[in-house]
This record gives C-alpha cells, structure tokens and sequence, in this order.
C-alpha cells in the first residue's frame, strides 16, 4: 500500500526566508525576492544577506539563526561548498522545506559535487528538513503567492499541476497553460531530486483534491520500481500525461549533465508508460495540449466521431487522425444529410 506523502505545507508556506545574492539588482532579489513582494505574498518575507541591512524595504538578516520568527520555506542560492552548514542551521531553525537553486552537485559529474549531495541529503534527513533540489527553480503555488520566477501568471485558479525536473520547461508550462486555457495550480521543478523526488510527488497530486489532470516532465530516474508505481496510482486517479526528455543517445548525455540522473533506454520508459497506463507526449506544446480535453470535455461514451470542419482538408487529416486513434466515423444517413443540407443551402458544404 502506498501512502500518501503530506507535501501541502510544502506549496502552502505561511513565511519564507531568501538567502543569497539578494543585493540591490541581485539575482536572488530580482528572480524570487521581488515577485513575492509583487504579487502579494501573504506571509511574512524574510532576506538574509550579511552585506545588506535592507532590501525592497524589507530588513535583512545576518543569518537565518537570527531570525525571529519561525520559518517554513527557504530560498537558497549560495555556492554548493557551503550548503552542509547551511542546512545544519536549517535543521537549528527547524525549517520544514529547502528549496535549493544552487548548482554544482550531481549534475557536475564531478566526485565532490556527488559527494555534496549525499552530505546534504544525510543532514536534512537527519534534521527534519525537506529539500526541494538541488539545481531547480522550486515551486509555483499561485493561490499562495508563490512563483518560480517573475513574469508567471498571478491568478491560479486552474486544475493542472506540473512535475517537472527541468526549471525552465517548468516555467515554460507555467507561462503558457495559462494561455492556452490550462492555468497551473500548481508547479514544482524539482532539479536533481536528492530527497523530493518525482514520484514522491506523483502520490502527493494523485490524491490532490484540487489537482484534475497532471502533466509530467522528466529526464530520468534513481528508482524504477518505485517510480512505476507511483505513476500507474497517478495515471489510476486521473489523467496522468508524460514528456520524457533523453529518449535519445544525444538527449540522454545532456539529462545526465543537466540533472545528473540517467535516462534508461527508450523501450524500458515505453513499456513502463503503457503498463500504467500514463498518456505519452513528445513535445512540450502537446503536454499542454493532452490536458485540455481533460479539463474541458466529458468521457467519451463510446468509439464513434463526428468532424465539423470548416475546411475540406482539415476534415480529411481528421478523419486519418480518428482511424490511426482505432475510432469509428459511422457515415451520416440520407436523411440526416439531407436535414443538414436543408439547414446549410449553400454550395461548398459537404455531408458524408
């Protein structure tokens, strides 16, 4: 029996400390302090930079031991040496969830960025601590205030969550649902999963009262059986849609330099997304694509289609598309096509 993992507080912080370059025109101010301060984040804000005793209004702090006030949700982008001792103040201050954008773990191939990231892993597991990453963009909970960057849409509202190990697909799919009538509810990039990890997160939103369809980036694993069965529970609640990135030998080098995992071979993820019954896509745009239907439209009742189209070309790549889908197109009665013709008397319109 699987259970499923409490990761709520996790999109849902009552207070957030940012710890980094945070300086005036810092990236760390400008790429996270600044659109919580925008776009309203209820909770309290908390800078930490030793260098600065104000930014954006807000007073810094010299370290997140001197803050006073309990802390949720941490922001950190400081260099990858440093983060053990970090996180052991993060485990003093009792912080529930790391959310680490720094590089230079896994993803380096190098011994002493895979030996950093089993060291913070060990720490925070041993302190309490939930680490997001490293190597990622974090979370977008809208309804909470919080983004993975500014620019993303204020208002949630929507009924898609994302998975993604990739930071800028995760903000990519962020940007665009919302456009294309799928806003997020909520996202998550989750980088090179040291302790969060894809399937984790797969059992949070399966059961996610708010989640309607999920949509699922990811380059690689460090757990198949746990994986396949978290995603086949997922893809059992509801419509589960999943972009591989390294289907490829070129694409599997740039996963294992991106994210350090290993993608697996093409046949072995197949086989594994038919068993679970998850929806495959191959490109970004049919991810958002693949969720529409599934916000919009109810189950089909049964294997028969009919086209309107306003084109007779249109209509003919249609009608391909339903047979290649093993779908009927049952051919309209004399009768109907006759009401029809009666209802459309002009020339060009075609009834079949």
């Amino acid at each position: 029996m699987i259970i499923t993992p409490d990761l709520n507080y996790i999109f849902n912080p009552k207070s957030i400390a940012i710890v980094g370059s945070i300086s005036k025109g810092g990236d760390m101010e400008y790429m996270f302090l600044k659109p919580l301060v925008d776009n309203g984040f209820s909770g309290k804000i908390f800078p930490v930079n030793r260098r600065e005793s104000e930014v954006l209004g807000l007073r810094c702090y010299a370290s997140i031991l001197d803050i006073p006030d309990p802390i949720d949700y941490v922001i950190v982008g400081i260099p990858a040496i440093d983060m053990p001792d970090f996180i052991k103040e993060c485990s003093q201050k009792d912080v529930k969830v790391c959310f680490i954008f720094s590089a230079g773990f896994s993803e380096a191939g190098t011994e002493e960025g895979i030996r950093l990231e089993h060291e913070i892993a060990k720490i925070a597991r041993e302190g309490g601590v939930r680490i997001v990453g490293p190597n990622c963009m974090g979370i977008y909970s809208p309804s909470a205030g919080l983004h993975l960057c500014g620019g993303l849409p204020v208002q949630g509202g929507g009924h898609f969550s994302i998975i993604c190990q990739s930071g800028g697909n995760a903000i990519y799919l962020s940007r665009v649902s919302k456009f294309r009538g799928a806003p997020v509810n909520k996202a998550i990039s989750y980088g090179n999963a040291c302790d969060i990890d894809e399937s984790e997160l797969l059992e949070y939103f399966a059961d996610d009262s708010d989640t309607k369809v999920i949509g699922v980036y990811i380059e690689g694993i460090k757990d198949g059986n746990k994986f396949c069965k978290a995603l086949k529970k997922a893809a059992y609640a509801k419509p589960t849609i999943v972009l591989k990135g390294g289907k490829t030998d070129f694409g599997a080098k740039t996963a294992a330099s991106h994210t350090g995992v290993l993608a697996g071979s093409t046949d072995a993820w197949n086989a594994a997304l038919k068993q679970s019954g998850a929806i495959q896509v191959d490109n970004l745009d049919e991810l958002i694509d693949g969720a529409l239907p599934f916000l919009y439209m109810s189950p089909p009742k049964g294997r028969k289609v009919g086209i309107i189209g306003l084109g007779g070309g249109i209509s003919v790549l249609a009608s391909d598309s339903i047979f290649n889908a093993n779908l009927l197109m049952p051919r309209l009665s004399d009768e109907v096509k006759e009401k029809l013709q009666n209802l459309t008397p002009h020339a060009g319109y075609i009834f079949n």
